[in-house]
């Protein structure tokens, strides 16, 4: 019996770990300003199986202390990678902003953007 069951919890730890190997934060954030529309357009590499059941949860944008953008999502466009626009009108050249994707398994990742 007591083999048993360090067989099961071996078992156990093995699917967590293999669950958790799988689950990666994004890599390769960018960012690009388009200021006639006011139009800041973020991808990154997120390369997933599933990109319904793992996908980037959480875009975060922030200027100084001033949260300006959360945007939450039930999947991903594709499986190679995230992206999306948002319009951030009244920002003037030169804003620092932080760009910040939250993967919905596990791992977050965050850039630094300044306008152009």
């Amino acid at each position: 019996m007591r083999k048993i069951i360090t067989i099961l919890m071996a078992l156990t730890v093995m699917v967590l770990a293999s669950g958790s190997a799988f689950a990666h934060p994004p890599k390769n954030i960018s960012a690009t300003w388009d200021a006639s529309g006011e139009t800041l357009n973020v991808t990154a590499q997120h390369n997933v199986n599933d990109p319904n059941k793992h996908y980037i949860l959480v875009m975060s944008i922030i200027e100084g202390n001033k949260q300006l953008v959360l945007k939450q999502y039930t999947k991903q466009g594709s499986s190679e990678g995230f992206s999306d626009s948002v319009i951030l009108k009244g920002l003037k050249s030169g804003a620092r902003l932080r760009i910040q994707l939250a993967c919905n398994i596990m791992g977050s990742k965050e850039i630094e953007f300044t306008l152009p």
